[in-house]
């Protein structure tokens, strides 16, 4: 699949997805990653965040950072970025002044100068092997002198089929939403995440609909030698749910 076919899959998918994204989100688990991000970024003042999404974790920095940081949150999805300025514009002032959003593909975004930190939460699965390479080039760039760069733990760390697992979400009014999710081997280094998203109202179900994301599978060993290649260097000690590499 070529780099812009992939990302056309992803807009489909994020289009079925969006409504969603925020009810149907593990929060235990992201709110455990926002912690141990917190523990990595107390002290950075320019921020790029590739893949906001909805501004889950934006949020969180603009809570933990030291209150002159700056933020730039790069969301190409247009579902996604929706729900992320709306999210953003119900903030007070000066927090909301603090990030700006950029719509571009994080690969070609606006130069944003140099950073103290690059986020990746949630999203390196959809760059291929060729296009991490043209990413990581491009952040190590923008990354100032002992600078960070941040990605989640990836899981599953080779292609192997994830079964069926149900994930509870929330309540609005009478309605009551889950995921059922799970991962097909499609490929070498490559699975496809199959996405049900449910609507019950008591024990009857509303709705049901699917998103599918063909994803790279990115081990800890693979993302090493890419990130060595691109000029940085691993940080120990660091929180067991991220990876942390300096430039």
């Amino acid at each position: 699949m070529t780099d812009e076919a992939a990302r056309a899959d992803r807009g489909l998918g994020y289009a079925v997805n969006a409504p969603y994204y925020d009810l149907i989100l593990p929060l235990a688990h992201w709110d455990a990653v926002a912690a141990a991000l917190a523990g990595v970024l107390r002290n950075a003042r320019r921020v790029a965040e590739i893949g906001a999404g909805t501004g889950h974790f934006t949020e969180a920095m603009l809570g933990f950072l030291p209150p002159e940081a700056e933020i730039f949150a790069i969301e190409p999805t247009r579902a996604m970025r929706a729900a992320l300025v709306t999210r953003l514009a119900r903030l007070p002032e000066p927090a909301a002044r603090r990030v700006t959003v950029l719509p571009e593909e994080a690969v070609g975004a606006a130069q944003t100068g140099g950073v103290d930190a690059v986020v990746l939460l949630n999203v390196i699965m959809h760059f291929g092997p060729a296009e991490r390479a043209r990413l990581w080039r491009r952040w190590a760039d923008a990354l100032e002198p002992g600078g960070l760069l941040v990605v989640e733990a990836q899981h599953p760390q080779k292609a192997e089929p994830v079964p069926p697992t149900e994930v509870p979400g929330r309540s609005l009014g009478r309605h009551r939403y889950e995921t059922v999710t799970r991962a097909d081997v499609i490929g070498d280094d490559m699975i496809r995440w199959v996405n049900a998203y449910r609507t019950w109202e008591g024990d009857r179900l509303v709705r049901e609909e699917v998103a599918a994301f063909d994803c790279h599978v990115i081990s800890d060993e693979r993302l090493a030698e890419e990130l060595s290649a691109a000029g940085l260097t691993p940080v120990p000690d660091v929180p067991e749910r991220l990876r942390v590499w300096r430039r």
